[in-house]
């Protein structure tokens, strides 16, 4: 039988929750160069020369953990107008819920998390969370997913309708067309 392989993720913190005091612990999480290279590639990135965050995990009701705490990123976007590099500064807070597979009832929906105002919890895997794919993918959410440069706009000719279109309706083919003119000028 073939098995399937899973790919680590590129920044992994494994944390046994057994080793999680009854008084909580605070994790930092620093993005080393060759994990900071592979969120490139996996985020379409031109640069990542910071990724860290200070987390803080805790005990929680029925055996579940709070992660909460912060990241921050440097990182570089491309405009999606001009294709220039765009520098960023990334910031946001972390706050979640991980909880043992038996409260995550798949086939019911759990009943600690059906008011709709608290997110399902993540679930804790094989003993383990993973702080640092936790802190990937919250700056996943974070990245601006169509990054503009402030003073990036399209040439006034590819945002004009066409004169003989009829209704005025603007043919996307005709406009790529006109910015190809407007290069060639």
């Amino acid at each position: 039988m073939k098995q399937l392989s899973v790919e680590a993720p590129e920044l992994s913190r494994p944390l046994s929750v057994d080793k999680i005091s009854t008084g909580g612990m605070v994790e930092r999480i620093v993005a080393r160069p060759n994990e900071r290279k592979a969120l490139m590639v996996r985020f379409g990135l031109l640069d990542l020369s910071r990724l860290e965050a200070d987390l803080s995990i805790d005990h929680a009701r029925d055996r579940m953990l709070t992660v909460t705490g912060s990241f921050v990123a440097d990182v570089v976007q491309q405009c999606v107008v001009t294709l220039e590099p765009i520098p960023v500064r990334v910031t946001d807070k972390i706050d979640i819920i991980f909880a043992p597979p038996h409260l995550l009832d798949k086939g019911a929906g759990s009943p600690h998390f059906d008011s709709g105002e608290e997110e399902a919890p993540e679930p804790i895997v094989n003993g383990e969370i993973d702080l640092g794919e936790l802190v990937a993918q919250h700056l996943a959410v974070a990245l601006d997913p169509y990054p503009r440069k402030p003073d990036a706009a399209l040439p006034d000719a590819a945002c004009a309708p066409e004169a003989d279109s009829p209704d005025n309706v603007i043919n996307p083919f005709a406009r790529l067309a006109a910015l190809k003119d407007i290069e060639r000028k």
